[in-house]
C-alpha cells in the first residue's frame, strides 16, 4: 500500500471521523488499541439489579466485541467507572482483558487524573528534595565530623605536648628546688670560712703583736736576760726598801734567775707549739 495514499486518506477522514460517534477502544495497559466501539449502550445486570454502560464494536482484525465500561469491585460493593480517559477519537479503558468474568485488581490498571496526578507529582518532588536536603545536611555532617577529628587529634597532640612541658617544667622546679638548697648550704658553708677566716687573722694578728718581744727574747743571750733580770731585781729591791720591804728579795740568786729564764722560755715554748723556732738553747748556747 501507498504510504503517502494512506496518509492522505486517514487525514482526509479524521474529521468525519471527530463528527461520527465511532471511537477507538484503547486499554490503559501497554496503550493497546482493541479496535472501534461502534455504539455505547446500556444494559440491565440482574445479578446486581443495576443498568451498566457497555461499550459494542469491531476489533482491529474485523471480529465482534462487548464489554463493559464499568467494574464490580468485589471489596467495595459498588460498580465502578473504568474510563481513564476518553476525547472524540478514543476512550481508554481500565480493564486489560476482553473477560467479563475477570473483574480481579490484577486484570485492571488505572489512570490518576490529572489533579491527583500533580499533587503526587508535587509530593514526588517534595520528597526528593527532603532527599537532596538531607544529602546536602548528610555531607556537611561528614564534613564537620572529619573536621571534629582533625581538632580532636591536634587538642590530643596539644595536650601530649602540654603534659611534656608540665613535666620539663617540674623536673626544673625540682632541679631549681635543689640548687637553691645547694646555694643555701654554700652560703652557710661560706660563712662559716670566713668566720674561720676572720678568727685565723685575729690570732695571727694577736700572735704578730707579741712575736716581736718573743723574738727580742728568745734572741738574747743567758747573760743579758740575767743582767736584766738582776737590773729589775735591784730596781725591784730599791722599792722594796722604800717601802720597808727590802729584806723580801735577799734569796734571789744567780741560780734562781737562771731557773726563771728556763721556765719564761718553756712557757714560750708552750705557747707556740705549732710555730715553734729553734733557739740558742737548741743549737747547744749556755
Amino acid at each position: 500500500m501507498n504510504e503517502k495514499k494512506l496518509l492522505s486518506t486517514i487525514a482526509s477522514q479524521l474529521e468525519p471521523f471527530r463528527e461520527s460517534p465511532f471511537l477507538f477502544l484503547v486499554r490503559a495497559r501497554g496503550m493497546e488499541l482493541v479496535g472501534i466501539i461502534t455504539k455505547v449502550l446500556h444494559k440491565y445486570d440482574h445479578s446486581w439489579g443495576v443498568m451498566r454502560l457497555w461499550a459494542r464494536g469491531i476489533t482491529v482484525d474485523g471480529k465482534k466485541f462487548e464489554e463493559p465500561l464499568d467494574r464490580k469491585n468485589k471489596r467495595t460493593g459498588e460498580l465502578e467507572d473504568i474510563i481513564q480517559m476518553k476525547n472524540d477519537f478514543i476512550v481508554v479503558t481500565a480493564r486489560s482483558s476482553s473477560s467479563l468474568d475477570d473483574d480481579d485488581d490484577e486484570n485492571f490498571q488505572y489512570f490518576l487524573n490529572p489533579h491527583t496526578v500533580n499533587e503526587i507529582k508535587d509530593r514526588l518532588d517534595e520528597i526528593k528534595e527532603k532527599n537532596r536536603i538531607i544529602r546536602d545536611l548528610n555531607n556537611r555532617l561528614q564534613a564537620e565530623i572529619k573536621k571534629r577529628e582533625h581538632h580532636q587529634s591536634e587538642a590530643e597532640a596539644y595536650g601530649s605536648e602540654a603534659k611534656s612541658l608540665r613535666e620539663k617544667v617540674s623536673n626544673l622546679l625540682m632541679r631549681l628546688s635543689l640548687a637553691e638548697n645547694r646555694a643555701e648550704y654554700y652560703k652557710n658553708m661560706l660563712k662559716e670560712r670566713y668566720t674561720e677566716r676572720l678568727e685565723e687573722e685575729g690570732y695571727l694578728e694577736e700572735k704578730m703583736k707579741g712575736a716581736s718581744k718573743r723574738g727580742e727574747l728568745l734572741g738574747k743571750d743567758s747573760a743579758d736576760i740575767i743582767v736584766e733580770a738582776a737590773t729589775k731585781q735591784a730596781e725591784a729591791k730599791k722599792k722594796l726598801d722604800e717601802i720597808g720591804a727590802g729584806s723580801f728579795t735577799e734569796y734571789a740568786t744567780k741560780t734562781d734567775v737562771r731557773k726563771m729564764k728556763e721556765e719564761i722560755i718553756s712557757m714560750l715554748k708552750n705557747l707556740t707549739p705549732a710555730e715553734k723556732q729553734p733557739t740558742g738553747e737548741e743549737h747547744g748556747e749556755s
